[in-house]
């Protein structure tokens, strides 16, 4: 339905396109039977996203790294990569309703595990009062998560905040986001798994617009 809807915007040429780099930093933590384990680490990638009229958008960005303990290096280190589609649809100037699929993997050199979330939720802009800056609130469900080597989470959420300043062509944005994981319990024992993110993204317009963008 949202296609259709959307038909019309692209026989206009509403439609514009914004690509950007992406820098962050990454914590992941896991909690088993009680022992925290945790890696962080840089993270760098880049996204696209089209926007159809003024209620319509694609995004998709890919990003990953390698995440190392704090202590000497040991099997916990490990390499992140992530990509990601979502689409959103604004309902009120203030509210975007989005959803969208991530797939991520966690791999050292003895083993991979592979991560498939669908995730449905909102975000809210609120200007802050200064030009084009507007500050970003998110939350999300996640229904749906497939995780090789493990039974699926009872229970995942992810909740973001961040800040946005857009132009005329140029768009910045500083994000963090934590998703949590918690698993059934087995054997008495409990598995909790969170993900935390800070990034930054530098994105350019195309073509160059005046209208206020929402990217994610």
């Amino acid at each position: 339905m949202a296609i259709l809807v959307a038909v019309p915007a692209l026989a206009a040429g509403q439609v514009s396109v914004q690509g950007g780099l992406l820098v962050g930093r990454a914590e992941h933590r896991v909690v088993d039977a009680g022992t925290l384990v945790a890696a962080s680490g840089t993270l760098f990638g880049g996204a696209l996203a089209v926007t159809m009229g003024e209620r319509f958008q694609i995004h998709g960005e890919a990003l990953g790294g390698p995440l190392t303990s704090a202590a000497t290096p040991s099997l916990e280190d490990h390499d992140v990569a992530e990509a990601q589609i979502s689409g959103g649809m604004k309902v009120r100037p203030w509210l975007i309703l989005e959803s969208g699929l991530s797939f991520r993997s966690f791999s050292n050199s003895l083993a991979r595990q592979h991560w498939t979330t669908w995730r449905i939720g909102a975000e809210t802009r609120v200007p802050l009062g200064f030009e084009n800056v507007t500050a970003v609130l998110r939350g999300y469900w996640i229904p749906l998560v497939s995780v090789s080597g493990l039974s699926s989470p009872d229970v995942g959420l992810a909740a973001g905040v961040g800040v946005d300043w857009r132009g005329r062509r140029l768009d910045i944005s500083a994000r963090y986001t934590l998703e949590r994981y918690d698993f059934a319990p087995s054997n008495g024992a409990q598995r909790l798994e969170e993900l935390s993110t800070f990034r930054v993204r530098v994105g350019m317009w195309w073509p160059r617009t005046g209208r206020a963008k929402h990217s994610a």
